[in-house]
């Protein structure tokens, strides 16, 4: 089923076809009721940011306070994960053991490796090396 293109900027103006898409049927009746009502209204215009609360467990942490996640699959909701962890607790030293680096992520975009590289995470692959073990954290 095809949807219709509607274009909403005011109630005074006439329903016309264009490239605007409501994201369902339930959208749409909406729309077109408010534009039989004379109501102003604008669509899908501005994006609000929000912040879910969760609870990260850390796969290791070393002596030193290097935390250390150990990934056989990437998965992009880790990805994003991480990435926050890393805004939010800049003190903290996150790294990635991965079982291969070469791997892709789950979203195929970068293997792990390129991934770490891009958002500057520390990495390895198989084994901690002993350099982390014998790192003073500032």
């Amino acid at each position: 089923m095809k949807k219709k293109l509607v274009a909403v900027t005011s109630a005074t103006k006439k329903k016309t076809k264009t490239s605007k898409k409501y994201r369902s049927g339930l959208e749409e009746k909406v729309a077109a009721d408010l534009i039989k009502r004379g109501i102003d209204f604008q669509y899908e215009h501005e994006r609000i940011p929000y912040i879910v609360e969760r609870k990260y467990l850390p796969d290791f942490q070393l002596p030193n306070g290097v935390y250390i996640e150990a990934k056989g699959f990437f998965r992009d909701e880790d990805c994003r994960k991480m990435k926050l962890l890393k805004k939010q607790y800049p003190d903290k030293e996150f790294r990635f053991l991965f079982q291969n680096n070469n791997t892709k992520v789950q979203s195929k975009r970068f293997t792990n490796a390129q991934w770490c590289e891009k958002y500057d995470f520390q990495y390895c692959e198989g084994r901690v090396p002993e350099a982390w073990l014998k790192e003073k954290l500032k």
